[in-house]
Parts: C-alpha cells; structure tokens; sequence
C-alpha cells in the first residue's frame, strides 16, 4: 500500500506538473488513467478488425468498435527492442539510437561501454506529473539492462524460462560454483526433469503477465484515493514457437495431421521453410492465428478488469504491438531481417470515451512514435520536440486523416562488424525500400502504389537508378535525414553505462533464434544517425 507521505508527494509533483494548465486543483480536462499493451509480433492483417477473414480478435474487434482504428500504422523497427524504445519515447530510432543489441557487445577502451541513447520515456513524465506507474512484460529485450524501465515505479518480467526462471536460477547458479563439471551437469539433468515444463520456450506467458498486472491495479483502485495509474503489458505469446494452448491451437485447423507442430522455426534443421508444402504453411498461419485469438482473451481479461473496477469510462487505452511476422510473402520468415508491409504494418487501436468518437478509423500513415505523444497530450502534458509523433486523439476528432511521413529502420550484421542497412519511408500514396550495404554505399530502391499493392505482394520492384522517382526518393530521405538530426540535438542524452551481455543473455536470445555475434568493436557515438550506420565503422 502506498504510504501517505508517498500521496503527498505524488499530489505536490503533480500540482507543480500541471501549472502550465492553470491553478492545479482545477485543471482543464481530468487526466485519465492510462493502460498501454504492446503485443508482441503481431501483424494487422491477421486481425479480423483488419480484414482478416478468420475471426481471429473478437475483443479487439469490439474494442474498435468502441474507439479508435488507425488503419496504416507502422512500427519504427520490425523486432523488439528499438521498437519499444519508440513506443515509450515518441521518437525515430535514429532519434533515440537504440538500433542493435550489438551496442551491447562493444568493447570500448576505457572499459566503460556507454550508449549512444536519447530521450525521455513516457513513465518518467507521467511519473513527474503524479501517476502511479507500473510495467509488467515478459521478454528479456525489456529488461532494465537494455535501457527500459525508467518512470516505472514497479517493474517486473513475468514469464521466465530455462536458466533464469526463479525456481531454476537459485540451483544452477550454485551448480556452476562446482569444480567438478559432471556434477554440474547432473544439477542441470536434474532440474530439467524436475520442471520440464519450465524449459519449454513455448509455454504461455501472458496469463502471468495480466495475472500481475491486474493484481496492482485492483490494488491501487482500492486505495480509493483517485489516483492516477498508468499500467504498461506487454504480452509475448503471439511470437514463435506458434503453440497456443488448447482449443486455440486447433480453433482454425483442427483437421491437420502433419508434421508442423509450431515448434522449431528457426533452427538448422527447421521444417519451416520458403519450399514447404502449402498445406504445411496454412497450418502454420491457422497456428499463428490461433496465438493471436488466446492472446485477445488475455486482452478482454484486462478490458473486463478495467470494467469490474468501474474505471473504463475514465480510462485511455492503446494497443499496439512492436513488429508483424513473415511467413515467406518476401522469401522470409518470422521478423527482422526486412521491412515489407508484413514486417513493419501493426495494429494500433485507442478507446477513450467521451473523449474520441466511437467506431473512428484513421487514414493515411501513423505509427507507434504517436503512442506517447497522445497519451502525454491526454494527460495535458506537452509531447517531447525531439518527437515527430502527433495526438492521435486530436487526429481522431479532427477527420481522422493522415498525411505524415513516418521511417522504419534496420541495422544487419551478416557479415562482419559492418551492418547492411535497411530502411521504409511511408506515405499516404508511396511505400519506399532502401537497401545500402554499408554508410556511404548508393541506395536501392523499391517502390511501391499503395492503392494498387497495398500488400507488396511479388518481387521487389526496384527504381532505375537516377530516375525521377529514384531521385524524388532519396529526395524525401534527405528531408527526413535533416529533420531527425535536428530532433536528435533536441532529444536529451541519457548518459547512461551499461554492462556487455553475459552467456544467460545469449542463452535466452538464442533459444528464439536471436543469434547475433559479438561486435567486440571499440568505437564511440559519432553523432551519426542509425540510418547512417550509427556507431559502427564504413561511413
């Protein structure tokens, strides 16, 4: 239970927040609570309020009915961590700089490994102007050590697994004290066969996730003090392995007697793969599918939470998520290796009531960098300058038409210490690809009609190199790259040391297919843009 003196504080920080407002015991509009949900890889075209033909989201699909539906918005990144970052600051990830966990792995020569990171999280200004704050997640790129977290005055990760699941930590990092290497492998034998369950990558997190979540916010609800909350989920079932538990891991494809089963995407011997029998893929789509409809119950436990309390009409709620998924439409699967329509085109809905109309849809670009500028704007705080973000809510009301340009981006180590870079421009008519191998190198450039293939769907359709619309592309770029420089100055440093990954960290990323290598690269923050190569060398 919060303390008095902790009220106190809580009402003098938010008095001094909101003067700018006028006196703050009237202020002109109520503040909200605020509940944000990120979930995790899922594309909006699999969404039956997108237009998927299965009824994949039946509580999203009221949940727009209820609010809000931006119709194009997209992701800064197409996996997790400098999405979120985007998602909790407003800001481009060339704004913000976090572009690769390989920032992690550098070794500078002084020893003290420092980020090149930008930017105010949007729990530190909520926490500023007196709301409760809470995040409760469940995949390691969230973790503290990545950067996230700050304004969160309660922060956990739900949903361990393997080495670093709390019933399993205690013992096998005892067991690695051991001189003796067959006894350690026989505490880890035994762990394994002690709780089998526990090693499996597959098991649904969310319950415990929303299990949390909803145990804080029932519990600040009942202090009755009408304080303000912010509760930030982020759910990780939809990612790979494809096993929602049962009945939806049969709800779409109950007949299927083959032999994918969910499991094993990544690896070696996968037999997911870019030639797989099409009746094979269609089980794996109805798999995904079916992870998506567990996944929007979990989500209508939160809603019916929100209800139960009495507080939904006062309460603005966002969903999203951080990137989509690939299932071969470019050659792929699962997510950051590109930025097509499949990889970067997410899900963004908002309920308010009373405060943006019911059953609204968005159009034109929007993207996940407009998540924190309209809830700080809900909250009547101002929104970062360093973001190029707009208020949804504002938008909503205002005709709900989008004319923004709005950037994806990725750094790719496949080949040694220098990246290949992609990068996405979106706007109201044009979807642009950029492929450079490295800072400095010509930019090839797809284009695509969103009226006439709005799903990118064939082979990349690249632009004549010095044509007018290649010209007008790299035109645009320009532009974008001015702009963010300069919001990049406007961003704050956040002058913060971290520590390199350790052999658990590489054991979680690996299990999910995240093998990137070690850097072990020295250099500094240039001041460079991500989309120029960031810290690494080649430009």
């Amino acid at each position: 239970m919060r303390t008095s003196q902790r009220r106190a504080a809580r009402l003098s920080t938010l008095c001094a927040g909101l003067l700018f407002l006028g006196a703050c015991s009237e202020p002109a509009r109520k503040q909200p609570h605020v509940v944000l949900i990120s979930l995790d890889t899922l594309r909006a075209d699999r969404l039956s309020c997108y237009g998927h033909e299965r009824e994949t989201s039946p509580r999203l699909d009221a949940f727009a009915r209820e609010g809000v539906l931006c119709e194009e918005a997209v992701s800064t990144s197409s996996w997790t961590l400098p999405s979120h970052w985007s998602m909790l600051t407003g800001l481009p990830v060339s704004v913000h700089g976090v572009c690769d966990e390989q920032l992690w792995n550098r070794r500078p020569e002084d020893g003290e490994l420092e980020l090149p990171s930008r930017g105010r999280f949007l729990g530190e200004s909520l926490q500023d102007a007196g709301y409760a704050t809470a995040g409760f997640y469940s995949w390691i790129y969230l973790e503290e050590k990545f950067g996230l977290g700050p304004g969160f005055d309660t922060y956990e990760r739900h949903g361990l697994f393997g080495w670093d699941h709390p019933l399993i930590k205690p013992r096998a990092d005892a067991a690695r004290e051991l001189d003796d290497r067959a006894a350690q492998e026989a505490v880890g034998r035994a762990l394994q066969e002690e709780h089998p369950e526990l090693f499996d990558i597959g098991r649904p997190t969310a319950p415990e996730v929303v299990d949390r979540g909803l145990e804080w916010l029932r519990g600040e609800v009942a202090e009755g003090d009408d304080q303000r909350l912010f509760l930030f989920l982020h759910l990780f079932d939809v990612h790979d392995p494809y096993t929602p538990p049962a009945p939806y891991d049969e709800l779409f494809d109950p007949d299927y007697e083959g032999p994918i089963d969910g499991r094993d995407i990544t690896g070696e011997e996968s037999l997911v793969h870019k030639d797989m029998a099409p009746r094979d893929l269609e089980h794996l789509l109805a798999l995904y599918d079916g992870g998506i409809s567990w996944i929007d119950s979990e989500v209508g436990r939160v809603l019916d939470a929100l209800d139960e309390l009495g507080i939904s009409e006062e309460t603005l709620v966002i969903i999203t998520s951080d990137h989509g998924e690939e299932f071969f439409e470019h050659e792929r699967k699962t997510h950051r290796k590109q930025l097509y329509r499949e990889s970067v085109h997410v899900p963004l809905l908002m309920r308010w009531p009373g405060e943006v109309p019911r059953g609204a849809r968005i159009t034109g670009p929007t993207g996940i960098v407009d998540v924190a500028p309209t809830i700080l704007r809900a909250a009547g705080l101002p929104s970062s300058p360093a973001s190029p973000g707009v208020d949804l809510a504002r938008l909503a009301r205002d005709g709900g038409e989008s004319q923004g340009t709005y950037l994806t981006e990725l750094l790719l180590f496949e080949a040694g210490p220098v990246p290949t870079r992609r990068l996405g421009l979106l706007t109201r008519d044009r979807h642009y690809l950029f492929r450079g191998h490295k800072p400095g190198d010509p930019w090839q450039v797809e284009a695509y009609d969103l009226a006439n293939d709005p799903k990118q769907a064939g082979p990349p359709l690249f632009l004549e190199v010095g044509g007018d619309e290649h010209r007008a592309a790299l035109a645009l770029l320009e532009e974008v790259r001015v702009e963010y420089t300069e919001r990049r100055a406007l961003a704050v440093p956040r002058d913060e040391s971290t520590e390199a990954l350790d052999a658990s960290d590489r054991a979680q990323l690996d299990a999910l297919g995240y093998t990137g290598g070690d850097a072990a690269l020295s250099g500094g923050d240039a001041g460079r843009l991500c989309l120029d190569g960031c810290v690494w060398p080649g430009g």
